[in-house]
């Protein structure tokens, strides 16, 4: 697949600005854009050139600009008047917006477009391909290597992520204390530290059960994998409670590798 532009539309008579995307694959020309909702995304897909799409066409040319993918993923069009200011940080910036794209076109998260303007019945629910999460030595880096981009987490956040995706048939949240020196020992190896008694402090605050900590750490984790991924692929990367109380990461254990 070679991506071609990024094309941006402003925001016009109530309609909110879009991101698209063209690229080729197979010989064949596409494009792919998001489409917000109530802030519920769609994404799809058409083929050919974007002068087809209407919602493209439909913009003023004015209101309509051109960029490669490294101009935007650097910022250059975050200038741009996308939606109105009270729903620009739930919404996006053009950078953001890509990046998430990019995502979906390399995952097929994409319905063809033909479904948006109601030409067929909307039962068809593209299946997304998962990327696999490679996870580099010492844990430095915990990277989704198809959709080129990197799991950013703090400390704590990522000893208890990687415990997870070592545990793939899921563990309670009253049994993590019986993992104690699994969990310092991950943590240990993230942070560098050699302090043995402030390892056991961070994780000790992690596994107590009358404390807060794991509970937070997993609802940021979730937050930030859906703000990466979005919510139907993040669904599988985050770490939820399953019917039986054991947390555990869906994802298929032959997407994950640790080196």
């Amino acid at each position: 697949m070679q991506l071609k532009s990024v094309h941006i539309t402003c925001f016009q008579q109530n309609t909110w600005g879009r991101v698209y995307v063209c690229f080729e694959k197979d010989n064949q020309l596409f494009y792919a854009f998001k489409n917000f909702i109530r802030f519920v995304e769609h994404n799809f897909i058409g083929d050919g050139q974007i002068e087809n799409e209407p919602s493209y066409t439909w913009v003023v040319e004015e209101k309509r600009y051109t960029f490669t993918v490294e101009e935007v993923l650097e910022g250059h069009a975050d200038q741009l008047y996308l939606t109105p200011e009270r729903h620009q940080i739930a919404y996006g910036t053009p950078s953001t917006l890509l990046k998430r794209l990019l995502i979906d076109i390399y995952s097929g998260n994409l319905t063809p477009v033909a479904h948006r303007r109601g030409w067929f019945e909307h039962f068809h629910i593209p299946v997304p391909q998962f990327s696999e999460l490679h996870i580099t030595k010492d844990y430095k880096q915990i990277v989704l290597n198809e959709y080129f981009t990197e799991i950013p987490l703090e400390p704590l956040m990522k000893t208890l992520y990687i415990f997870y995706l070592k545990h793939t048939e899921g563990v309670k949240r009253t049994d993590i204390m019986d993992h104690t020196e699994e969990l310092q020992s991950i943590y240990s190896q993230i942070t560098q530290k050699s302090d043995l008694d402030k390892v056991k402090q961070s994780i000790a605050s992690l596994t107590d059960i009358s404390g807060k900590s794991f509970d937070e750490k997993i609802s940021k984790i979730k937050k930030q994998l859906i703000d990466l991924l979005g919510e139907k692929i993040a669904r599988s990367y985050y770490i939820a409670k399953s019917e039986t109380e054991e947390y555990r990461i869906s994802l298929p254990i032959s997407k994950i590798k640790f080196d």
